[in-house]
């Protein structure tokens, strides 16, 4: 044998030995870019993941996690396994795994308008107020679309693969508002989709507006046009409108999306401090007379907050347990946020003088806990981000798993991992999307490598997380908040004192 092919297979032995000792002390996202890119059939050995995303019974530690190997093959997630081989796996060194985040209830169209739009009371009537202000910004030229892009980036690059966002200025008088954000929704909804992330819209009408023929239906024609969007009602704090009216408003809304191609419906409902605010039992008998008659879509209840203050709470889970495909989702941030706050007033919420120092005494939150023992899937969202009615978040759905699980309690009912569907099956089933199991999806994944158990993963931010794309790593980086600079340095007025407005920013023909 030649000293030259001698030299060559030492070579190459060695060069073999040192990859194979160098290998594990690589870098997990390098050594996942590598197997993803090199082979269509890999395994991620040693992770640990939430029960709640698994089907089937597993081994369960007390934090609600299962250690198993995850078998990823032509892009999708193949089995979950508690056994597997050292030799042809990802060591993943015990690291929490989880579906892709599903963000269910979003207000992309106004995100990001801080510092331009301050809410200088923080309340819900500010907010109102606040929006009336800058909605004639949103019909300037690229005013919208580029805010939403910077927030949908935003999620993508922490992990989200699904957003819905209520479409804010749908129902304006202004036709050049409603046009803007029409127009920002199906670019920004196509141009994600190539990139792996579905965008949905919610179309909102104030509620007693669907009995208003001349409104609610060119509304609803034109809802029905676009891609992707779901019918939505501004119920607001429903206290002083007879039961019957709001029923019958609500049963108006119910017909018209199934008249309109049995489309899904997403209301805000009960976001108020108002004890005698009872909108949830009118939703109840309104969608189980819809059932009755032939409506088959979805239902989303929003905030659901009031729930918390009423004293026949469980009379009305009770009647919504009994009603298909309904779902709730809680949004923590802006919920705790807004109720129990100084400057809230009527018609919105009970009064609470704008400035006596106040803590609050309610966390805002609804009934995550007692919905969920009665059977109704119940979700948690992202809502408000840096505008008039949150002025803090980054579409980060760990924090709002973190958030919801810390301010109810969910940590020991009866485990973190039993709640990690809050974010990602439960709101893609109330989203209608077909991809919300675990087994047999794309493998969209999030990977947390600095974080063993649930109490690592809630105690940092985790910015080394590790996000797969159907199983391989994605490359992005957080946008810069300066891009949006020459959108929001120009500050708005301030809001005019007794303008009238109702649920929704609506105002003139549309305060009805």
């Amino acid at each position: 044998m030649s000293k030259i092919v001698i030299a060559s297979t030492l070579g190459a032995a060695t060069a073999c030995l040192a990859t194979r000792l160098l290998w594990p002390k690589m870098s997990l996202r390098f050594r996942l870019s590598v197997m993803s890119r090199l082979f269509k059939k890999f395994t991620l050995s040693n992770v640990r993941i939430p029960v709640a995303l698994l089907e089937k019974s597993y081994a369960v530690d007390e934090e609600g996690l299962v250690t198993c190997a995850v078998e990823i093959s032509d892009n999708k997630v193949m089995s979950v396994k508690e056994t597997w081989a050292e030799n042809t796996s990802i060591e993943c060194g015990g690291a929490i795994l989880i579906s892709a985040f599903c963000d269910a209830h979003t207000h992309l169209i106004k995100t990001q308008v801080v510092p331009r739009n301050r809410n200088d009371t923080g309340s819900v009537n500010g907010a109102l107020a606040a929006e009336l202000e800058d909605q004639p910004r949103w019909k300037e030229v690229g005013d919208v679309k580029r805010r939403m892009e910077f927030a949908v980036s935003c999620a993508y690059h922490h992990g989200t693969r699904a957003l819905r966002t209520h479409l804010d200025g749908t129902a304006s008088e202004d036709a050049q508002v409603a046009s803007a954000v029409w127009l920002a929704f199906d670019e920004t909804r196509d141009k994600w989709a190539q990139r792996g992330v579905q965008l949905q819209g919610v179309a909102n009408l104030y509620l007693p507006l669907y009995l208003q023929n001349e409104i609610s239906i060119p509304f609803c024609d034109e809802a029905a046009r676009h891609k992707g969007v779901v019918l939505g009602a501004y119920c607001g704090n429903v206290s002083s409108t007879p039961h019957a009216e709001t029923v019958k408003a609500m049963k108006a809304c119910l017909e018209a999306a199934r008249t309109h191609g049995q489309m899904d419906c997403d209301w805000h409902i009960d976001e108020t401090n108002d004890p005698e605010c009872r909108g949830m039992r009118a939703a109840a008998e309104a969608i189980g007379h819809a059932r009755k008659v032939g409506y088959t879509g979805r239902v989303v209840l929003g905030h659901c907050c009031a729930l918390a203050l009423v004293d026949d709470a469980s009379d009305v889970i009770k009647e919504l347990a009994k009603l298909s495909d309904i779902f709730i989702v809680s949004n923590p941030t802006t919920n705790l946020g807004l109720q129990d706050r100084r400057g809230t007033g009527p018609p919105f919420g009970l009064a609470i003088d704008t400035c006596t120092p106040r803590t609050p005494a309610w966390r805002g939150m609804t009934l995550l806990q007692e919905l969920r023992d009665a059977g109704i899937p119940v979700a948690a969202a992202s809502d408000n981000v840096r505008d008039h009615w949150h002025p803090y978040g980054d579409y980060d759905m760990l924090t709002v798993w973190g958030l919801a699980q810390a301010i109810c309690h969910l940590d020991t009912a009866n485990s973190e991992g039993e709640w990690a569907d809050l974010v990602s099956v439960v709101p893609a089933k109330a989203m209608g999307l077909d991809h919300y199991t675990l087994i047999g999806s794309d493998a969209d994944l999030v990977l947390f490598p600095s974080a063993r158990r649930a109490s690592e993963l809630f105690a940092r931010p985790q910015i080394d997380r590790i996000v797969l794309r159907r199983g391989i790593p994605q490359v992005s980086i957080l946008p810069q908040f300066s891009v949006l600079d020459d959108l929001v340095l120009l500050k708005n007025k301030k809001p005019t004192p007794g303008r009238p407005v109702q649920r929704g920013a609506a105002t003139q023909k549309f305060a009805s």
